[in-house]
């Protein structure tokens, strides 16, 4: 069969999953309504963050995605309550400040504070461009978000690895051709990733890849599988 593009969505399955692209290898595209801007918004799989395709219309900033991630127009899975409202976000040496309302903050106990912060750190630090997150909450500084005392100020990614599943790929794909290339990080056994690529129940290709660190401890991993289809497909 040719080699050709096959599509790839977003699946909880096993032990990968396939989502929309996201960060700086975001990708626009044209359609009757005009330009489009592909990146990825962070919501919740259960108790764990999960990369999540959108598309966005107004453009692809931060603070564009931001809002997408309050307005949860397709109703995700989300731990930030639905009032809450963005004011501004603003990005000075890498450090992306996002002035939220005080909504932001109600309700919720330790675990519920952790998640919606980490959603918002973790859509705004897809962006290379940006590797820190201040959150304000009407615009006051503050130190920590609710009585939990979960902190608000020059958040990274790292602060967050607690909230993630055991194998998390990110940045996900949209869409992928031949050699298909998985990241992400992992906290698993040996630190051992298996993949598997499936396209209407049956298997394009298999492979594995070797994170950093194995379980407890989380480390970076990264994989290739190669596949074949004669025409663009539908996988997880």
């Amino acid at each position: 069969m040719d080699r050709a593009l096959i599509r790839a969505f977003g699946a909880a399955l096993a032990l990968i999953a396939l989502a929309a692209c996201g960060g700086d290898d975001e990708s626009a595209t044209t359609t009757e309504s005009g330009p489009v801007a592909h990146v990825t918004l962070y919501y919740l799989d259960g108790e764990h963050l999960r990369a999540t395709p959108a598309t966005l219309r107004n453009g692809s900033t931060p603070a564009e995605a931001v809002g997408a991630l309050l307005a949860n127009e397709d109703e995700h899975p989300t731990e930030i309550p639905p009032e809450t409202q963005a004011n501004s976000v603003v990005v000075l040496n890498r450090t992306a400040t996002v002035d939220l309302s005080r909504d932001f903050e109600s309700g919720g106990g330790s675990a519920s504070m952790q998640a919606r912060v980490a959603q918002v750190v973790y859509t705004l630090t897809q962006w290379s461009f940006v590797r820190r997150v201040t959150i304000e909450l009407d615009g006051e500084p503050v130190e920590a978000i609710g009585g939990e005392g979960v902190p608000a100020r020059e958040l990274t990614r790292a602060d967050f690895t607690n909230v993630l599943p055991p194998i998390f790929i990110d940045p996900p794909l949209r869409w992928a051709s031949s050699p298909l290339f998985v990241a992400g990080s992992a906290s698993v056994f040996e630190a051992n990733v298996s993949l598997r690529l499936e396209a209407h129940g049956r298997v394009l290709a298999e492979g594995f890849a070797t994170a950093a660190e194995g379980a407890p401890a989380r480390g970076a991993f990264a994989g290739v599988l190669e596949f074949d289809v004669a025409e663009p497909t539908d996988a997880t």
